[in-house]
């Protein structure tokens, strides 16, 4: 963008980068959990690009934050860089400009000989008023459209105080049969307000720990682990034997939360279950 960061832009680049930190991710580990690649959420983090809205979402997810506020914010940005405001052009000071033909002198002075310069054609007196009023237009529009943003904005922010003050919860992605395969985060049964509740856990060694999960809005269960080993599985298994799992792949997942995929259901009759890696030991239980 030229000219600089807007200070939207630059608010949006802040808040984003506040969030990567509470997720507590590298941007290579970020890129691996979203649908950005590395250099992508560098750009994003830096704010020399805006991100699309989907990926203010996941990254929202990963956080853990409802995602409202954000974008709301990134809507302000986007607004922002569509209509910059226009820097009027300084006015040239008669007392330390130098003279112009044009200049008629001032009332008063003394005629010193010097020709007067012919007075300007008409149609150049007109077009100076002329280009004022485009200026003055587009920036009525620039400001115009920022201020319905911040409306907009504004009523997203104060909503989204309002529901989380209130708690009366989210709106989900997906419920019941629908949330089958897809992950908590991202569909919102994971997030503050959707009645998620930890129904039984398990510490193994000195760190590792394993929740059985569910949220009564999205009406689905889900297993996730904390400090896993590289390798270690974990998975959720339904009374019909239906399955879903996950594995700690690196380091990132190791020192994260990572959870499974959903099954459709409550918490009854689900069991949840750690592979360990070395060896293989199985850890089950249920509510």
């Amino acid at each position: 963008m030229s000219g600089g960061l807007t200070l939207e832009c630059a608010h949006l680049a802040r808040e984003l980068a506040g969030l990567r930190a509470t997720t507590g991710l590298s941007l290579a580990g970020l890129a691996a959990r979203t649908t950005a690649s590395k250099s992508s959420w560098q750009r994003y983090l830096g704010g020399t690009q805006i991100p699309p809205p989907e990926l203010v979402t996941e990254l929202c997810a990963l956080a853990g934050e409802p995602p409202a506020r954000l974008l709301a914010l990134r809507e302000l940005a986007e607004l922002s860089r569509r209509h910059p405001q226009p820097r009027p052009a300084p006015e040239p000071s008669r007392k330390t400009g130098p003279a112009t033909a044009e200049e008629p002198p001032a009332a008063g002075t003394p005629d010193t000989g010097r020709p007067h310069a012919p007075p300007p054609a008409a149609p150049a007196s007109v077009s100076r008023p002329r280009r004022f009023l485009r200026r003055r237009k587009v920036a009525l529009a620039g400001a115009g459209a920022l201020a319905t943003a911040a409306m907009v904005a504004g009523a997203l922010l104060l909503g989204g105080a309002r529901e989380e003050q209130e708690d009366i919860g989210v709106w989900p992605g997906c419920v019941g049969e629908r949330c089958r395969g897809k992950q908590a985060q991202s569909q919102g049964c994971g997030l503050k307000g959707s009645g998620m509740r930890t129904v039984a856990e398990r510490e193994y060694g000195r760190q590792t720990v394993v929740e059985l999960r569910y949220s009564p809005t999205c009406r689905a269960s889900w297993v996730r682990i904390r400090f896993g080993a590289t390798g270690d599985r974990i998975e959720i298994t339904g009374p019909d034997k239906e399955s879903q799992s996950a594995e700690v792949a690196d380091k990132f997942d190791a020192q994260n939360y990572l959870p499974t995929p959903m099954l459709a259901g409550g918490p009854e009759g689900m069991t949840a279950c750690l592979v360990r890696a070395d060896g293989g030991e199985r850890h089950c239980f249920g509510q």
